[in-house]
């Protein structure tokens, strides 16, 4: 009765309908992100957004613009994003050396521009996010974050598998999976931009890799990888939302343990199909 209760305030209802929305946004990328070898890109561009907020605050301050931080995030990790893949096509550095330094770089940057800024308290809010504070104009971004995500998937689904899992067969059927790399870099890192507040950039690497992750070890075929990680971005917000609330414990952990029992329960699957 307590839980049906708290359900009944506006800052619950926003963070699971938040939940529900990005849960199996996180889930779909991830497929593709553990397929590429992409999880570190991900929890990368998740750490580096706290630079974009920094140096939001640093435009507002100069300008008296005071636009929404996402606006800076989203701009600062398509750039990033976009550059990492760039500079992949032209240095003799293998992708996660490049991830890695950029990503050090650019935490390393955000860190002082936010010392800098005094604004060192904003730093608990961008590591751990704070479900609880979605609006109604986030929740709106979330939706429109999640129809984009949605129509990239039902219209490039199998040329993005196929250069996925075979470049070299891909380009010789007049796929480009240069461009597709570009744009889905771009959703990851979109989703990173509006889903930052839900989690903080410590947790929201772990939405993004760990349905996939758990499906890929129960799962036999590529459908069933698939569907077993958007079913766990689909349930693991609410039921982690519930257990915190429940528990009166912190939110973005609950989300994230969750995925870890799921990622156990596949395991212990895996290995009763293998005994």
């Amino acid at each position: 009765m307590h839980l049906i209760e708290l359900f009944r305030h506006d800052f619950m209802r926003h963070a699971l309908i938040s939940g529900i929305l990005l849960g199996p946004v996180c889930a779909v990328l991830g497929v593709f992100v553990n397929l590429r070898g992409m999880a570190f890109f991900s929890d990368a561009l998740a750490h580096s957004a706290i630079t974009g907020v920094a140096l939001g605050f640093m435009v507002d301050t100069w300008t008296g613009w005071q636009l929404d931080p996402t606006i800076y995030v989203l701009i600062f990790s398509c750039m990033l994003a976009l550059g990492m893949g760039w500079m992949s096509q032209r240095m003799p550095l293998s992708r996660d050396t490049i991830t890695a330094f950029t990503f050090t770089g650019s935490v390393a940057l955000g860190v002082i521009l936010i010392s800098l800024l005094g604004k060192h308290r904003m730093l608990e809010g961008l590591l751990f996010g704070s479900i609880y504070s979605n609006g109604p104009a986030d929740i709106a971004r979330q939706a429109i974050l999640a129809a984009i995500v949605l129509l990239f998937f039902l219209t490039q689904l199998r040329p993005l598998t196929l250069a996925t899992l075979d470049p070299e067969l891909a380009r010789a059927r007049g796929v480009r999976p240069a461009l597709l790399h570009y744009v889905f870099s771009l959703l990851v890192a979109a989703t990173v931009a509006v889903g930052l507040k839900m989690l903080g950039a410590l947790l929201l690497g772990a939405l993004i890799v760990m349905p996939a992750a758990a499906a890929r070890i129960a799962s036999t075929n590529f459908r069933g990888l698939a569907a077993g990680a958007i079913l766990l971005g689909l349930l693991a917000p609410p039921i982690g939302i519930a257990a915190s609330a429940s528990l009166n414990l912190p939110t973005g952990p609950c989300i994230v343990l969750v995925h870890v029992a799921a990622l156990a329960v596949c395991q212990i699957i895996h290995l009763v199909r293998s005994s």
